[in-house]
């Protein structure tokens, strides 16, 4: 083989990275239809997005029989979960190394599960954004948020491998795993698509470019 032919087909490898990173970003899927913004004088449900710096979390009020609370409070007023790197976000190990490899290997995730009693607008001192969704379209984040826990044979949510960061809270293992590509604001995103609104998951790799999207979202429907 030549070194033309080698430098050719190098060029090809490279164009073809390129374009399946382009294709990544730019793809968009689209959102479940029906579920936002909710239809009038029907049932609602509202999530409050918390903007935690550089984490994503998502907060609700528990209604009867929900206790998705930590274990010491399962059937608070509100609780809020955010997704993220084992080592990073659990361990705390937020070293150099540690968030090298947090973003560029694959590796064990968890699940970080708080219960409290305050709204979140007077429990957090971050940014929050409340959203409004259907029933249905809470439902979907309901859902989506439970299958992200690791289960057990019976199908429920492990023990909690540690205590949490704040209020009443633990550390739960999780599913999948955690990469720069799909990270905390990433899931946060995917969970809220699911519940019928037009965000992108794959922009959404930093949690300003998340809020921004949601910020668009409220203003589109405001105007109408």
């Amino acid at each position: 083989m030549s070194n033309k032919q080698k430098i050719r087909i190098f060029l090809g490898i490279l164009l073809g990275i390129a374009l399946a990173i382009a294709s990544y970003f730019l793809y968009c899927p689209s959102p479940t239809t029906g579920l936002y913004p909710p239809a009038p004088n029907t049932k609602t449900r509202t999530i409050y997005f918390v903007h935690h710096e550089w984490h994503s979390g998502l907060a609700w009020a528990q209604q009867s029989g929900e206790n998705f609370g930590a274990e010491k409070w399962k059937d608070s007023p509100y609780i809020e979960v955010g997704w993220g790197d084992r080592q990073f976000y659990f361990a705390g190990d937020q070293s150099i190394p540690s968030m090298l490899r947090a973003v560029f290997i694959p590796s064990d995730s968890v699940m970080h599960v708080a219960s409290f009693a305050e709204p979140p607008e007077k429990f957090f001192r971050f940014p929050i954004l409340k959203i409004e969704l259907s029933e249905a379209g809470f439902q979907n984040v309901y859902t989506y948020v439970k299958q992200t826990f690791a289960v057990n044979e019976k199908g429920d949510r492990k023990f909690a491998i540690g205590q949490g960061q704040y209020g009443t809270s633990n550390f739960y293992a999780a599913v999948p795993r955690y990469f720069s590509a799909f990270n905390c604001n990433t899931w946060a995103a995917e969970a809220l698509r699911n519940g019928g609104l037009s965000v992108c998951p794959n922009r959404a790799v930093l949690a300003k470019d998340l809020v921004e999207q949601l910020k668009n979202l409220q203003n589109q429907s405001n105007t109408k």
